[in-house]
């Protein structure tokens, strides 16, 4: 069984609702809408498509990403730049004077000094500024290419003040919840303040059941990410946004140490950008996307989300079947060590460590109740090598489970954590399910309070009389 889920876009190249039938047989459980693109009424439809297909034991999570805050050029004739050519961004929406690039937003003119490099279009071209200004930047291009209107800007390593939830997130954060989409990522998070701002902002929606799933890819989220975590249900390693503010060759150690410390409180963690970008126009990986995949499962991510394969893309199935053979191949391999370990002073998280290990000694599968997903995280966070059957009576929690690490959710409205024949009846949802079979050993846990995990039961499954 696979234990790392695929998150796939849906974009132009896959919103057909045949192309969605085939990803979900391709085993993807998790679908991204892009609010940077489409309309409403689009989504609305894809979203009614993607329910279509939800089944009890075929849950299908929706993500909801939103734009959040960015700075892009004003309007001007798209021009070409050769390395070496002077450029000059000036504050204004519009300009029809040659090499000067418009930016309509005063404070980028103020926190942009001698030195700094200016990223177009999310790095494609770059620019060192060579003199400021008032209300202007002489800059120098870096590379060849050409600079063409609406395109996004930023300060390599630096944030810009920009508002958390922009008026555009605001209508699109209600759009998710009136259409029912599950997880919410909060864009440019920059500190603790803004997940609360966002969960606020749902709590007064009446929708406080959505799950907020924070981007990290900024330098203040990576310097706050402790706290960020706390308040997020899950994370998103957006390698792309993290290279307009370290250098390259760090990505690699900060999306291992983003999964390393999302696993220590639990919290999904999905690694995104050009996990197998050639793939856009290839029908095959390059060696350096396998290994990067390889790599990102070996960490410990939760999930690997496909963006532009799978939206506009030509092969966005071909994209999912070679993610999920790499994904096999590499789940062969040792994981690699992460020496995390139980908090002591948390007993319900020293039994879920404890059914952990047992089900590894005896090769046992682990059936587990989980109302509002705090034993399926506590579970999740000491990754067990057998397979997860988390049985809920919640559908917002089952939803959010499809984003854990070898965790298969089962929808059992009925069931009750009160109930004394709990594990009986988990093991007949299970059966009847073909979660399970005879003569297997099954560890079930359970939590007989609210957010427990205290119950623990070891059976040998037999045949129903």
């Amino acid at each position: 069984m696979q234990r790392t889920k695929i998150v796939a876009t849906l974009g132009p190249a896959s919103w057909s609702e045949e192309t969605i039938k085939r990803l979900i047989l391709e085993g993807v459980r998790i679908f991204r809408l892009n609010f940077s693109h489409a309309d409403y009424e689009k989504y609305k439809e894809i979203v009614d498509t993607l329910r279509k297909f939800e089944t009890q034991t075929r849950l299908i999570t929706i993500l909801g990403d939103l734009q959040g805050p960015v700075i892009r050029l004003g309007n001007f004739n798209s021009f070409r730049v050769n390395p070496g050519d002077d450029v000059v961004f000036v504050y204004a929406k519009e300009t029809a004077e040659s090499k000067k690039v418009p930016v309509p937003y005063a404070p980028f003119f103020e926190i942009a000094k001698e030195g700094d490099e200016l990223l177009v279009e999310g790095g494609t071209l770059t620019f060192r500024v060579t003199k400021v200004g008032t209300g202007e930047a002489v800059c120098q291009a870096m590379v060849e290419g050409v600079v063409k209107p609406r395109k996004t800007v930023t300060i390599r390593g630096k944030d810009v003040p920009l508002p958390t939830i922009t008026e555009k997130d605001m209508k699109d954060i209600e759009f998710a919840v009136k259409a029912g989409i599950d997880v919410i990522a909060l864009s440019f998070v920059r500190k603790p303040q803004d997940i609360q701002q966002l969960r606020d902002t749902l709590f007064d929606l009446g929708a406080e059941d959505v799950k907020i799933m924070a981007k990290i890819e900024t330098r203040s989220a990576v310097e706050s990410l402790e706290s960020i975590l706390q308040l997020s249900d899950a994370v998103l390693v957006a390698r792309g946004d993290l290279a307009n503010y370290y250098e390259l060759e760090e990505i690699y150690r900060l999306q291992n140490f983003i999964i390393r410390e999302a696993r220590k409180q639990g919290k999904p963690t999905v690694v995104a950008t050009q996990l197998l970008e050639s793939m856009i126009n290839n029908p095959i990986p390059t060696r350096s996307e396998v290994v990067d995949v390889i790599t990102a499962v070996r960490m410990g991510a939760d999930a690997l989300m496909l963006a532009g394969e799978t939206a506009a893309g030509k092969y966005p199935v071909e994209s999912v079947i070679w993610l999920k053979k790499i994904i096999t191949e590499a789940e062969k391999l040792p994981a690699e060590p992460l020496d995390i370990t139980s908090d002591k002073a948390d007993l319900y998280e020293s039994i879920a460590e404890g059914v952990v290990l047992l089900s590894k000694i005896i090769n046992a599968k682990i059936i587990a109740f989980s109302e509002k997903g705090n034993t399926a995280r506590r579970l999740s966070k000491f990754r067990p090598q057998n397979p997860v059957i988390l049985i809920t009576n919640d559908l917002k929690t089952a939803r959010y489970t499809n984003l854990m690490s070898g965790a298969t959710p089962l929808y059992y409205p009925e069931i009750q954590k009160t109930d004394p024949e709990i594990f009986q009846k988990m093991l007949a949802k299970a059966l009847e399910n073909s979660l399970v079979n005879v003569g297997e050993l099954v560890v079930f846990t359970s939590g007989r309070r609210r957010g427990s995990t205290d119950l623990v039961s070891v059976e040998r499954v037999k045949t129903s009389e």
